[in-house]
């Protein structure tokens, strides 16, 4: 049978504080705002190959077109700073959600790339399940890394209080997970970059079919703006704009 571990798992600039056990980010390690991009390096923009493609209304106002994918270079940057900030928004109004923990398939487990992320999913529904029956009131929210380099995937978890770790092995290993568990405390300044630390140039774009990239509690407003999805700056309504296709020739006659 398949098997996952929870455990904690090592970042570059991390710190582990022995008196206390308090985990802070090195400045280094901070997810910087244009790590997509190097500095001689123009930042890829969709509206260029889609420049045919244009919103406008009645009264000739335009917009131009983005693809809104998480696979797209340019969208996928956005849609990931949008989820960084708004994971930034939830810890900064609940600092209680500063324990850390990531859920991983075990290296043993032979298994494709699609059956891993199906896999980790099911027993993440699992687990969950065993949590709410406990804690019934347990906030939380996660993200899912797409995998290592043997592709194994990942989730990474936020929550708002301590899990005795005994405990938390055991339920666990009940819905098929190993034993190995680690739960920690991060600053609270610093939880939202200790899982946006993960998510860099390309995280989240070509996972499998119907994978979820994050989600949440239902008590947590996990709600990440758009801002991948095109140019229309809210001065029209929504249904007042059409979605054109504009032929260069014919416009350029």
């Amino acid at each position: 049978m398949e098997q996952l571990a929870i455990a904690s798992v090592g970042v570059v600039g991390v710190s582990a504080d022995p008196v206390d056990g308090e985990v802070e980010l090195d400045e280094q390690s901070r997810l910087g705002r244009d790590w997509d991009c190097g500095p001689d390096r123009e930042r890829p923009d969709c509206r260029k190959d889609l420049a045919h493609l244009k919103y406008q209304t009645e009264s000739g106002e335009q917009a131009s077109y983005r693809c809104g994918s998480w696979d797209c270079e340019c969208c996928g940057h956005r849609l990931r700073m949008g989820l960084i900030e708004e994971i930034e928004r939830i810890t900064e109004e609940r600092p209680e959600m500063r324990r850390f923990l990531t859920l991983t398939v075990d290296r043993r487990a032979p298994a494709s790339k699609e059956e891993k992320h199906e896999y980790i999913t099911d027993r993440w529904n699992a687990l969950r399940t065993e949590l709410r029956d406990r804690y019934p009131n347990l906030s939380y929210l996660w993200v899912r890394h797409e995998g290592d380099e043997r592709d194994r995937p990942h989730l990474h978890l936020l929550v708002d209080r301590f899990l005795p770790q005994r405990e938390l092995s055991q339920l666990a290993e009940r819905v098929g997970l190993g034993r190995v568990v680690d739960i920690r405390r991060v600053d609270a300044r610093n939880a939202a970059h200790y899982i946006s630390a993960y998510l860099g140039r390309g995280s989240l774009s070509f996972l499998p079919s119907g994978s979820r990239r994050y989600g949440s509690s239902a008590d947590v407003d996990l709600d990440p703006r758009d801002p991948g999805g095109d140019d229309r700056d809210g001065s029209a309504l929504e249904e007042d704009w059409s979605l054109m296709a504009w032929d260069p020739i014919v416009e350029d006659w």
